[in-house]
């Protein structure tokens, strides 16, 4: 959805000019903003066991770090498999420290029914197929970059669920007759990231199906 948007280039571009500039001065290089992304990203999932709202704000700037790593790469001229490589699997620790934070939090709360389990566990499964088939498409050559429900779409959506969230419940708290529960912001979002990331998945495994086929 936001691979090669207009918003996407607005994004880079913000980068280039503020964010990269900061970096270069500091003599940062893109591994080490590759870290601080894991670590921003355990960071959240721990954030999220005790408060979601924490736990959001940090998963934005995690994802910010994230592709922060790569505008500098390409700034440096350092774009070698390597570092794709390592920010790859980064990414990917990263996003399941989160999802175990959001499961902790249930847990904490003796709220994690069945429906929040199975949940979680289709964002995980989803998210890790549409990883997947992109990285085995690309391997024989295949373009595969459609679907909703990418990585950075994933990422925004749980941190400002997770920042939401904690809004709609201290509301909820405060007037009784609110139209939403506790937690409602949240569950919603983890339903369509759990269906979305799974449907983005089926979509590039058709989509690179039809590219041989063809």
């Amino acid at each position: 959805m936001l691979k090669g948007s207009a918003l996407e280039a607005a994004y880079y571009r913000f980068l280039g000019k503020y964010l990269v500039p900061c970096c270069i001065f500091l003599r940062l290089k893109p591994d080490h903003l590759s870290l601080f992304g894991v670590v921003f990203g355990l960071g959240a999932g721990v954030c999220f066991v005790f408060s979601p709202f924490w736990g959001g704000m940090l998963t934005i700037i995690a994802g910010l770090f994230d592709t922060l790593d790569g505008a500098l790469a390409r700034e440096l001229d350092q774009t070698k498999s390597r570092g794709a490589f390592l920010d790859s699997v980064l990414d990917r620790y990263s996003e399941l420290f989160i999802l175990v934070g959001i499961w902790g939090y249930f847990q904490r709360l003796g709220s994690a029914t069945l429906l929040i389990n199975l949940t979680i566990f289709l964002i995980l499964f989803g998210g890790l197929m549409v990883s997947y088939t992109r990285a085995r498409a690309e391997s024989l050559n295949a373009l595969c970059q459609v679907g909703l429900f990418q990585r950075a779409e994933r990422i925004i959506s749980i941190g400002l669920a997770g920042m939401v969230n904690s809004l709609v419940n201290f509301t909820a708290r405060a007037n009784e007759e609110a139209l939403l529960g506790q937690d409602a912001v949240l569950v919603v979002v983890l339903i369509l990231l759990a269906v979305g990331t799974n449907l983005t998945a089926l979509w590039r495994l058709f989509h690179v199906f039809n590219q041989f086929r063809s």
